[in-house]
């Protein structure tokens, strides 16, 4: 069966953000999938106010309640169970086993937002970690390089090397170094796309794609 992911709930989770930036991110992502994605509902899931969620199960939460593709944003960090202190707390991550996404703006934040300038400089973060989740929901894989779109910025796919620049060297070299224009390649596959569910996926019931 396939899966209609041509519209996309972004669930706002907890107080975050307001629902004005949630529906300009829903534009973004509509522009840059270039008439994939056809419409955005804006949604509220009610959270507790925590420091952190598990994001595998934060996704299996979202996909309970809404169901279809789901594109989730929070202030909370997001937790994996890595062994790897480094890789436990991530920006953003798709659930294999659905098309579920979530993000995370607490490690894309100044340390202190004073200004207009810094809101947008965590809207404008927000929006290239989501086309990078979002992008896994079509099948689209990481770029181990720096791979450039036709306008000279990053693709939004792109993921370099993370434990080379630490986490905010990463922010700053990488996901602020990404566009909102995929590369070629990426054009290509997304002209290609089938929205079929792996057909492996039951064999992945763990499998957690970690950004």
């Amino acid at each position: 069966m396939l899966e209609n992911i041509s519209k996309i709930n972004i669930v706002r989770i907890g107080d975050c953000i307001t629902y004005s930036s949630l529906k300009e991110i829903g534009e973004k992502i509509l522009e840059s999938f270039q008439g994939m994605i056809e419409d955005f509902k804006v949604c509220h899931h009610e959270a507790p106010a925590v420091e952190r969620f598990d994001a595998l199960f934060l996704t299996m939460i979202l996909h309970d309640e809404f169901g279809g593709h789901v594109l989730g944003i929070t202030d909370s960090d997001l937790t994996t169970h890595d062994e790897d202190e480094f890789y436990n707390t991530i920006f953003g991550g798709k659930n294999a086993m659905n098309h579920v996404a979530v993000v995370s703006t607490k490690r894309l934040s100044p340390s202190e937002v004073v200004s207009q300038g810094d809101y947008d400089l965590i809207f404008d973060r927000t929006v290239k970690v989501s086309l990078h989740e979002v992008g896994h929901n079509f099948g689209l894989t990481d770029h181990a390089s720096y791979q450039q779109a036709s306008d000279g910025s990053l693709c939004p796919m792109s993921r370099g090397e993370f434990n080379k620049f630490g986490y905010w060297g990463y922010v700053r070299a990488i996901i602020d170094g990404r566009g909102m224009n995929f590369c070629d390649e990426c054009i290509h596959f997304l002209k290609q796309f089938q929205p079929i569910r792996h057909p492996l996926a039951g064999l992945l019931k763990d499998k957690f794609y970690l950004h």
